[in-house]
């Protein structure tokens, strides 16, 4: 039974030093936590919900505990997509190095519930809202359905195809060779004509009309397919 004595306690200081480390925080753990901090702070205006997908440092270098991290986005960077995020340290050790990241932001989008034709203008059961990935799609995906209702599609859309702004405008009022009056506004003074639209336009839209005496003027297309032209 003594002779064991040795061995267990060989065996004792052999595992001491794991339990002491195993303990002690891992200063890749702490880097990292402190990235996912900064990420989802500086992500809180994002137009959707954060994920961060990965965030990765090196394993073979080596990283000298820090008890004073301090992250930032270098010059030039977002918080969108793939990215980095700087991290450096503020205490004796001092160092800085960049952390990967890849994030995911996640929002209600308009998708066609349908195949929608081109020139049809879209109804509420055309639209549906799923969520999606705002990265992986272009600036101007809608993410309301009212941008879309009462639109015109410009194009044919498949169905479950994310709407963007470029697929739709506005229903035109006022269309190509179109009868229409023409109303000049001024200080206590209204004047309306008639005159022929040389061009189409939706509701707000710049339009240009030939009027009795052959002039071309540029006026707003209103809602009712008047014109209004200031002087």
């Amino acid at each position: 039974m003594i002779k064991t004595l040795p061995l267990l306690w060989g065996l004792f200081c052999l595992l001491t030093p794991v339990l002491v480390h195993a303990s002690n925080p891992s200063p890749v753990s702490a880097i990292l936590e402190a990235v996912e901090a900064f990420v989802h702070e500086q992500g809180r205006d994002l137009p959707g919900r954060v994920i961060i997908k990965s965030s990765r440092l090196d394993s073979r270098r080596t990283h000298q505990p820090c008890q004073q991290l301090e992250t930032f986005l270098p010059a030039g960077g977002r918080v969108w997509g793939r990215f980095s995020v700087g991290v450096r340290c503020q205490d004796a050790s001092s160092w800085t190095l960049y952390v990967p990241v890849e994030i995911e932001v996640i929002a209600p989008i308009a998708h066609a519930t349908r195949p929608i034709r081109k020139g049809k203008l879209l109804g509420s059961d055309d639209i549906s809202m799923h969520e999606a990935d705002l990265v992986r799609l272009p600036q101007d995906i809608l993410s309301d359905a009212g941008q879309a209702a009462g639109k015109m599609a410009t194009s044919s859309i498949a169905a479950g195809q994310p709407l963007r702004q470029r697929h739709l405008r506005a229903p035109h009022v006022i269309t190509r060779g179109q009868k229409v009056q023409l109303i000049v506004t001024g200080l206590g003074f209204t004047v309306s004509t008639e005159g022929d639209a040389l061009t189409s336009a939706a509701s707000g839209e710049m339009v240009q009309v030939r009027n009795p005496a052959g002039r071309i003027i540029s006026g707003i297309a209103r809602a009712d397919g008047s014109v209004e032209v200031r002087p």
